[in-house]
């Protein structure tokens, strides 16, 4: 049966896979390029040169916003029964080569696929096959780009840039299946609407960093709010650990969720809070829940205005983000306003280094601090 290696862009074969053509050097091997969507095939018992130069039509060193083919399109370029299939991480920190390698594993659902462990900066994942080239297969990489790739050298999109590290001289490799493939994918793309694809993506009921940060914001809150002193609203519930924590010890929590697929996960686990979808935004503006504390853990990284925080309807704000975010954007903030004071600061959390994903890959848990923040005028 036939290899397939499917990428977004025909120049992905030559800077990430050109160990599979080396390891199918006898054999036919279908390439499936996601833009423009279609198949070539590169023909066994060819030089690699030769090869390669099959994709040179195909590279096309544009931009990167046209829309990419579906997990049913996808599907049609593999082929029936592909022998094995090859593509971008779900985990690559250039979204559109991820969310491309996700689709791939959506249309093979149920078979596990082998990925490129290609480029991220914060996850190192654990491979499962390293190949290292000779000077030769390195130079024919080399090659190929400067001759038909060589605007990518200078693009000004960063996800087309191709850089030294772009052009590995050892290949990496894993293979998962679907269900670890929509993990990847959904921690990649915690800011945006895919964090949800898969159930808890930051692994808040299993990681043991975020079981302590959890339970160190509960008892942060219960030292600056009693049960019986009013309502919390919690903006950005997620997954509702912290919300479970909470209503455990007896407080009555508004929790809103504007993430769709969350709020739904939140309405089947029952809680015994009050859900909503609304987003900060909305609730500075409507101004319908005055309450004891406002809790924001962990969830001004989507660039808010925080200038909205003025009309919470509340006297107390209880914030935790890590210690970067808190220096780039809470504190120059604090600095120019005069509405609120620091009424404490505490590290909630230290940074880590955790495995996730079942030891596929580890990172690092940024850590988390907390500042309570009081009107002025108000204890």
């Amino acid at each position: 049966m036939t290899a397939v290696i499917a990428v977004l862009h025909a120049e992905d074969v030559a800077l990430e896979f050109l160990s599979v053509l080396r390891r199918h050097a006898e054999e036919d091997v279908g390439v499936v390029i996601g833009r423009p969507a279609t198949r070539v095939t590169l023909p066994g018992g060819l030089s690699l040169r030769e090869r390669l130069e099959l994709l040179a039509p195909f590279v096309a060193p544009g931009g990167n916003t046209a829309a990419l083919p579906g997990p049913e399109e996808v599907a049609g370029l593999l082929g029936g029964a592909p022998g094995e299939v090859w593509t971008h991480s779900p985990a690559d920190h250039r979204i559109r080569r991820a969310r491309f390698g996700w689709t791939v594993s959506k249309a093979l659902t149920g078979r596990a696929v082998t990925y490129s462990v290609g480029d991220n900066l914060f996850l190192q994942t654990v491979p499962g096959h390293v190949a290292g080239l000779t000077g030769a297969e390195a130079a024919a990489k080399i090659d190929f780009i400067n001759r038909h790739a060589g605007e990518l050298l200078r693009s000004r999109v960063p996800d087309r840039l191709v850089t030294t590290d772009r052009v590995p001289v050892v290949e990496r490799f894993f293979t998962v299946d679907t269900e670890r493939a929509n993990r990847l994918y959904a921690l990649i793309s915690s800011l945006g609407e895919d964090a949800a694809v898969a159930d808890d993506p930051w692994e808040f009921g299993r990681s043991p960093y975020e079981a302590d940060r959890l339970d160190a914001t509960a008892a942060w809150v219960g030292r600056w709010c009693a049960p019986g002193e009013g309502p919390l609203v919690e903006v950005g519930a997620c997954e509702g650990e912290l919300t479970r924590r909470l209503v455990g010890k007896g407080y009555t929590v508004q929790a809103t969720e504007p993430n769709a697929s969350f709020l739904a996960r939140l309405r089947e686990r029952d809680l015994g809070a009050e859900l909503s979808q609304e987003s900060l935004e909305e609730l500075a503006v409507g101004r319908s829940r005055p309450a004891a504390a406002y809790l924001l853990i962990e969830m001004l990284y989507y660039d808010q205005d925080l200038a909205l925080l003025d009309d919470l309807p509340t006297d107390r704000i209880l914030l935790a983000l890590e210690t970067e975010r808190l220096n780039d954007m809470v504190w120059p903030w604090l600095r120019e306003q005069s509405v609120w004071r620091v009424a404490e600061r505490v590290e909630l959390a230290p940074p880590t280094l955790e495995f996730v994903c079942d030891d596929l890959a580890y990172l690092r848990k940024r850590g988390s601090r907390g500042l309570v923040l009081t009107r002025n005028g108000q204890v």
